[in-house]
């Protein structure tokens, strides 16, 4: 069967045709489906921009909330120490002796101990970070004797001491003989730091002891009077 030039341009020509439209439709399709996910991103996309658009126009009473909050938390900080040592207490123990009266016979002074952690915000430049904080507390026990109103004038200065402190045990007995009390009471003191603190003691260096003989070194010389003649 002969196919005349005529037929063979026509179905060439219908050949090109059929393979436009199948990579036209083909192409379409794959536009479209793109066009679709991408239009479904935008309209996630315009979702966040109105609730970050929302959270622009707010930026004032933002930083107006976080600035009251940083006060607030540095105001609540300064309140506490940096660090509590052992001759803190030591000297905290001198203090109630002079300040109430009571006479301490003994000190023992407990290890720090964190008793809480949390997060705070803080600023680096224009951005805040969080930053982990601990409150650390270190205790002594004070052996003592003191007076019924001494008592309660002590359990008052502790509470009203700026830095913050709490009577964590207080065993008193009553000495007939001489109408006073005595026992213990374990105080402890409270302080703020970074959680990575750790506690090491205060480096004490050698003190010269002077001279072996503080009353230092003296004689007496006597002389005998010489009898007058007769």
């Amino acid at each position: 069967m002969k196919i005349s030039k005529h037929d063979q341009k026509l179905i060439l020509v219908l050949l090109g045709l059929a393979i436009f439209l199948a990579a036209y439709f083909g192409i379409c399709r794959s536009f479209n489906n793109k066009k679709s996910d991408i239009e479904s991103q935008i309209t996630e996309l315009q979702a966040q921009v109105d609730t970050l658009n929302g959270y622009l126009a707010n930026q004032t009473t933002y930083q107006s909330e976080i600035d009251r909050i940083s006060s607030e938390i540095s105001a609540e900080f300064a309140k506490y120490p940096d660090d509590v040592r052992s001759e803190d207490l030591i000297m905290y123990a001198t203090e109630l002796e002079e300040k109430i009266g009571l006479n301490i016979s003994s000190i023992s002074i407990s290890s720090p101990e964190v008793v809480s952690t949390f997060s705070v915000p803080e600023q680096s430049g224009d951005s805040y970070e969080v930053v982990p904080i601990a409150v650390v507390k270190e205790g002594m026990t004070v052996q003592c004797t003191l007076s019924y109103e001494q008592l309660k004038k002590l359990i008052d200065y502790i509470y009203a001491n700026s830095e913050k402190s709490d009577i964590a045990n207080l065993s008193m007995s009553y000495d007939a003989e001489n109408a006073d009390l005595f026992g213990t009471i374990t105080i402890d003191k409270y302080f703020i730091v970074s959680a990575d603190y750790t506690y090491t003691q205060t480096d004490i260096p050698s003190v010269d002891t002077g001279t072996d003989n503080p009353f230092g070194t003296f004689s007496i010389v006597t002389t005998s009077a010489t009898p007058s003649a007769g």
